[in-house]
């Protein structure tokens, strides 16, 4: 008998979650985690990319979730012809795109198989409404449900696109709370402070460093360690060497590859930075307080629903370094009673905000 007979028969859904790449991103970690939940609720799922960036593979082969990456699509039309011709031949009941890429994707998808749902996911929060970015939205109008991992996001499309209004659900990031935990620390005198994110532009590696010169100058004694080298933007990556090298910083702030052991880097740091200049919803800002560690980061986009401001962290004007330095101080001369209430609350709000039940219980809502 027909495989979605049977599949029919026995009520189960049939979903395949499409990406670029299982390379060690946010959405990517994100998609992956999707992919065990509803493996759990007895979905049938099949991870699909066509960049052969493995990351997050071991994740994907420890909950044994199927996994395809298409081969030989360099070429954009033979991408979209060998994307297409794998899900016509699974026939899928929903079909979910992570990446702008994918998304556009998955638009022409539903104008030839309109019977497929098509859900497609916003992971940041738009800066330029550029041609491709008007192009995205246009084609949005053919998609079942529009899915952003943040308020601000969601906002901005209904402004920009008012008729997608009814089409837009957040659902925010969620964490393995059970993995992300937090561990008792001892507060070190040279505190650590970590980040965890991509080495280029938007990040604001330069600022950041600027910012830590401040610092330092001012006597404070600290160490940082940014993981997150990419061979994406190695430019970018060596002029923040050189300006490590150039402000007397090599011997207190490390620029570290990526780590597969995140959980043992963010239970090794006394404080959690990310001085980026946008974001959607960052994966890791919500595993940090899910571990406990007090938050520094950019009042932007949706960072403030996570961090309060004197409450479980700091926010600060990601353009001025200045105001970056005056944040770091004020948590490395935090007391050390205050410490442990910032991390507590940094824990209380990731239960209230982060758990995987609520963020499966949304995506059941509008796949089923």
């Amino acid at each position: 008998m027909d495989k979605r007979i049977l599949d029919k028969i026995y009520n189960m859904n049939r979903v395949i979650l499409f990406t670029d790449s299982l390379g060690a991103g946010g959405a990517q970690r994100q998609i992956v985690g999707l992919a065990q939940l509803l493996q759990e609720k007895s979905f049938d799922v099949t991870v699909l990319t066509y960049h052969n960036d493995e990351f997050y593979l071991p994740l994907l082969q420890k909950y044994a979730v199927n996994y395809v990456l298409l081969q030989n699509v360099q070429r954009p039309i033979r991408r979209i012809l060998k994307v297409l011709k794998f899900v016509k031949q699974n026939n899928p009941d929903t079909l979910i795109a992570y990446q702008e890429t994918p998304s556009l994707i998955a638009c022409f998808i539903k104008m030839v198989l309109p019977k497929i749902k098509i859900i497609v996911s916003e992971r940041n929060t738009t800066q330029v409404l550029d041609l491709k970015t008007k192009l995205r939205f246009f084609l949005y109008k053919w998609v079942d449900y529009i899915v952003p991992n943040s308020y601000s996001q969601g906002e901005y499309i209904k402004k920009c696109c008012p008729k997608l209004a009814y089409k837009i659900i957040t659902i925010s990031n969620f964490v393995d709370l059970q993995n992300f935990s937090p561990v008792k620390r001892v507060r070190k005198q040279k505190p650590t402070i970590m980040v965890a994110a991509s080495i280029w532009p938007s990040k604001n590696t330069l600022g950041f460093i600027d910012a830590l010169k401040i610092v330092k100058d001012r006597g404070f004694g600290f160490e940082v360690k940014w993981y997150g080298k990419s061979n994406l933007n190695i430019d970018y990556f060596n002029k923040s060497l050189q300006k490590i090298k150039a402000l007397s910083l090599d011997d207190c702030v490390h620029l570290l590859d990526k780590s597969k052991d995140i959980k043992r880097k963010y239970d090794e740091a006394d404080f959690f930075c990310l001085p980026s200049f946008y974001e959607g919803t960052p994966n890791v800002i919500c595993e940090a307080i899910s571990c406990g560690l007090p938050v520094l980061c950019s009042n932007v986009c949706d960072n403030s629903i996570y961090v309060y401001e004197n409450e479980n962290g700091f926010l600060f004007d990601p353009n001025s370094p200045e105001n970056i330095a005056d944040k770091i101080i004020c948590a490395l001369n935090m007391e050390e009673h205050f410490y442990y209430t910032y991390s507590k609350k940094s824990r209380i709000i990731a239960e209230e905000k982060l758990s995987s039940s609520l963020f499966i219980e949304k995506y059941l809502k509008i796949i089923k």
